[in-house]
């Protein structure tokens, strides 16, 4: 049985919750100032995983119905993922997929022509999930990330072909 998960906008009580994901799920997790400025961008949006009421979450967890969350920012024709996680005890179930469908059809309202993000070189789960997406990869950043200066693989998906069969 799959979970029945629905996506909407980070509501301000959201975000304790989301501090324990991304300290339980991020080398370098960001401040809960860092959320809150986010919000407060007319072209950054945070969006939220909830799971359906009456499931359970895992034992010792207070993540209460959050399964995760993405933050992206829509400018110029351009979706850019800045931050994605998910619970760790509900990874694996196409709830990041979820996630990620529901920004690509932000910037397909939005008008945008791509989507961009960029991974850890080691994250090979998130770089298989986005390739099966269809993303590429086009670059590399060396030495991107903090203290243990790992590479950044950028990738991108042409949405703009979702947007013509949208059409027809």
């Amino acid at each position: 049985m799959g979970l029945e998960i629905t996506v909407s906008p980070l509501l301000k009580s959201d975000i304790s919750t989301i501090l324990e994901i991304e300290i339980d799920s991020q080398p370098e997790p960001w401040s809960e100032t860092a959320f809150l400025e986010e919000i407060e961008k007319a072209h950054s949006r945070v969006l939220v995983a909830r799971m359906a009421t009456g499931v359970a979450p895992a034992s010792g967890s207070s993540s209460q119905d959050i399964a995760g969350y993405i933050c992206f920012w829509s400018v110029v024709g351009e979706i850019q993922v800045l931050n994605i996680a998910v619970r760790r005890d509900l990874r694996c179930r196409g709830i990041a997929r979820k996630l990620i469908e529901a920004a690509i059809r932000e910037g397909l309202e939005d008008n945008a022509g791509c989507v961009t993000l960029e991974v850890r070189q080691s994250n090979f789960a998130a770089r298989k999930l986005y390739e099966s997406i269809g993303f590429r990869i086009v670059g590399e950043r060396p030495n991107y990330y903090g203290v243990r200066k790992e590479s950044a693989i950028l990738m991108e998906l042409d949405i703009s072909e979702c947007r013509r069969t949208e059409n027809r």
